[in-house]
């Protein structure tokens, strides 16, 4: 059987490298890599060329600059006109298409997991415009999957995060010497890419369509986060408890946005282990 062709744009990204990696490790699979470079995902004619020859599969897991992601023109251009030129590319040649969005398009006052059928009612520009991309990508296309994560971490950083992640963030700050301030009062999932990537795969390889969320299995504070960060590096920062209100003025966080796997459990799939055993795995590999 020929292999089939996923075209990742956004490629040069923390995700989507990690992508990159688990379609390759498929002998069915030849994977095009789209950064930057390659491709403008809010240029029409960018858009038409890079994806010629038409690919089977295309995976969106563009975030941009994300000191940027407040401003307003800069996130409607990359979170919603990039996402719907690659679905009407998508829908003009008959491909499938993933769109990555977030955990932001959730208010956070939830003290349960959200569902991917739950209300959404985003707080932030980068929430809205990220909202905003996954209506326009289901109005467009109905073969489609919108793929939900969160606080995503993994090697090599992210390039919008000029190369850092929250871990490395952490790490940083307690070798820095002075006093960390975490929070305690915010919970999430944090999403390990090599692990979300592995998933993904699977997802697209049985042709699911519709929403999914895929985080690590579990929740935690980003006081609770630092906290088994530091003990599994052998580092031992002084660690400020502080609350969100305590934090400056900036883009609104959900207090509240762990997400349930209904998708990955209704097709019959694993959602992906305990962050706790990922992060772990990840610190071997970033030890000095």
């Amino acid at each position: 059987m020929a292999s089939r062709v996923v075209a990742i744009v956004g490629a040069t990204g923390l995700l989507g490298r990690a992508l990159v990696a688990a379609f390759r490790e498929r002998p069915d699979w030849t994977v095009r890599s789209l950064g930057h470079q390659e491709i403008e995902v809010t240029d029409r004619e960018s858009v038409a060329r890079a994806l010629e020859p038409v690919p089977d599969v295309v995976i969106n897991s563009t975030l941009g600059d994300w000191s940027r992601q407040e401003d307003v023109e800069f996130s409607w251009r990359i979170n919603a006109l990039g996402p719907r030129l690659l679905a009407e590319r998508c829908a003009a040649v008959g491909a499938y298409l993933v769109q990555v969005s977030t955990d932001y398009v959730f208010e956070g006052k939830s003290d349960a997991p959200y569902g991917e059928g739950d209300p959404t009612e985003p707080r932030s520009i980068y929430g809205i415009t990220k909202l905003a991309g996954e209506h326009l990508v289901r109005s467009m296309l109905p073969r489609h999957l919108v793929l939900r994560v969160a606080y995503v971490f993994g090697p090599g950083g992210s390039r919008a995060k000029r190369g850092t992640d929250l871990v490395t963030t952490l790490l940083g700050l307690a070798r820095g010497g002075g006093p960390v301030r975490l929070v305690t009062d915010q919970v999430f999932s944090p999403t390990y890419a090599p692990d979300a990537a592995r998933t993904v795969v699977e997802l697209v390889e049985a042709g699911i369509t519709g929403t999914a969320h895929v985080t690590n299995r579990g929740q935690c504070t980003p006081y609770e986060l630092g906290q088994r960060i530091f003990a599994a590096s052998g580092l031992r920062p002084e660690i400020v408890p502080i609350r969100l209100a305590d934090l400056p003025p900036g883009p609104h966080r959900p207090r509240y946005s762990v997400l349930a796997h209904g998708t990955l459990g209704r097709a019959g799939m694993a959602s992906p282990r305990p962050w706790a055993e990922a992060l772990d795995e990840y610190l071997v590999q970033t030890a000095p």
